[in-house]
């Protein structure tokens, strides 16, 4: 299935279909709307809309867009509240205490339990009149409805992929990108310069930690989690592969080339490594113009399956994220809600978001989940991405099971080990285990019991 959602993505071909407008109040007045009022979407009273919003990749263009839609929706205001990171993420405390934006941009990991939980809308009432609706890839809209009910509209599908700078490597003799954990401790110690603060490696460390971590607990031939037949979840925290995960983490921070700042969030490793402080991470392919707004020539980032772990496998996840409506909100605010998720998806605004990107040389090697378009009727990929989203086909997979309700306890674990030059990997995450199995592995399975 995984290879046929990709491969089906990477393939779309570009219709002729363009955006229609949806439209307003049904009164009189509509008919002497004056030539500068046309394509103006005004549903009646005003609405705040409440969104989280991080500080990167705001540009002229964003806000060239942003304005774009407000003149569209004059009835709509944006109140824009800054949650840095993968804001997505805490939604769901949020919903419990009331303090929810009324949409979110929402991880593919974490819509299983935001559905299970009752806090996102049911758009079947928006879609159904939605005309671009049914040129979005079936595979990707159906991992997101359940019971007949669609939860969120997929936006981009990223895999997980590796980053290196090849300009350091260059520097540092390195002729190729590591293939083998081994080899990548190897070129990080070349590359690693303090004095010049290059950091050799980089991985999550202050935040998030689970995310990058299920990676090598993969290519060590584990897991974190067991998903059964029946929609329960064990924990398997103490898998072997994962005890060998933890250890090549110390041994990354013994041979000193972790990034020294270990408070380092996930902006600012993208960044620093977009000014050229960071020899190789982990890296996802929207990340590529990122970087570069940061100064990074676009020729000089190299992208590559990650390094193999012990299982001998380059296992790597294919990530992408979802628009979602806060159920909690008022009607009016759900309205305005998908008014905002239909422009942002719609085929108007993707295709001027990725002309612009070309006019910049930032080649996203991403996906988009609709069988209208795909980013290569913009610009071509560099051969060496085309052939890493390729093998990625093959070695891409969902994340852990249960990650949204699970993660925060891999992820103290982590820290832990990170942080501790003599914490026994097998002794926090089997303390880690008995915590999350306590606190919530019981209502984890009672919600998604089938």
């Amino acid at each position: 299935m995984k290879k046929k959602i990709v491969a089906a993505a990477l393939c779309l071909s570009m219709a002729v279909t363009a955006l229609t407008g949806c439209g307003g109040n049904n009164n009189s007045s509509d008919k002497t709307k004056t030539e500068s009022q046309e394509g103006k979407k005004d549903t009646g009273d005003k609405v705040e809309l409440t969104l989280w919003v991080t500080s990167r990749g705001t540009d002229d263009f964003t806000d060239s867009m942003e304005k774009k839609f407000l003149e569209e929706h004059p009835n709509i205001t944006l109140n824009k509240v800054v949650k840095e990171g993968d804001p997505g993420n805490e939604f769901y405390q949020a919903v419990a205490s009331g303090t929810a934006p009324d949409l979110v941009s929402c991880s593919f990991t974490m819509m299983d339990s935001y559905i299970s939980a009752g806090i996102l809308e049911p758009l079947n009432q928006y879609t159904d009149e939605w005309d671009e609706w049914g040129n979005f890839t079936k595979e990707y809209v159906d991992m997101f409805t359940k019971d007949g009910n669609i939860y969120g509209v997929p936006n981009l599908v990223s895999p997980m992929l590796f980053g290196y700078n090849k300009a350091l490597f260059e520097e540092a003799g390195i002729k190729e990108p590591p293939k083998t954990w081994e080899e990548a401790v190897a070129d990080a110690k070349l590359i690693n310069d303090p004095d010049n603060q290059i950091t050799g490696y980089a991985t999550l460390a202050a935040e998030w930690t689970e995310w990058f971590f299920q990676y090598y607990v993969w290519q060590a031939g584990g897991d974190l989690t067991k998903e059964n037949e029946d929609g329960t979840a064990e924990l398997t925290f103490t898998d072997p592969a994962v005890i060998k995960a933890a250890e090549y983490y110390q041994e990354l921070k013994k041979e000193g080339v972790l990034q020294s700042d270990l408070t380092l969030k996930f902006s600012d490793l993208v960044t620093n490594f977009g000014l050229g402080k960071i020899g190789m991470m982990p890296f996802a392919g929207d990340w590529v113009s990122e970087a570069i707004t940061n100064g990074i020539d676009p020729d000089d980032i190299g992208l590559c399956l990650p390094p193999a772990g012990p299982s001998g496998e380059q296992t790597t996840a294919i990530a992408g994220d979802c628009m979602v409506i806060n159920a909690k909100t008022d009607d009016a605010k759900k309205e305005a809600a998908w008014e905002y998720i239909k422009f942002y998806t719609g085929k108007e605004y993707r295709t001027a978001y990725f002309e612009n990107l070309a006019t910049k040389g930032a080649p996203n090697p991403v996906i988009i989940p609709r069988d209208d378009m795909s980013v290569t009727d913009f610009y071509e990929f560099p051969e060496e991405y085309q052939e890493v989203l390729e093998a990625a086909k093959t070695v891409g997979r969902l994340e852990f099971y249960g990650k949204a309700s699970f993660g925060s306890y891999v992820d103290r674990a982590v820290q832990k080990i990170l942080t501790d030059a003599n914490a026994d990997p097998e002794t926090e995450f089997a303390e880690a285990q008995k915590l999350c199995e306590k606190e919530a592995l019981e209502k984890f399975n009672e919600e998604n019991k089938r």
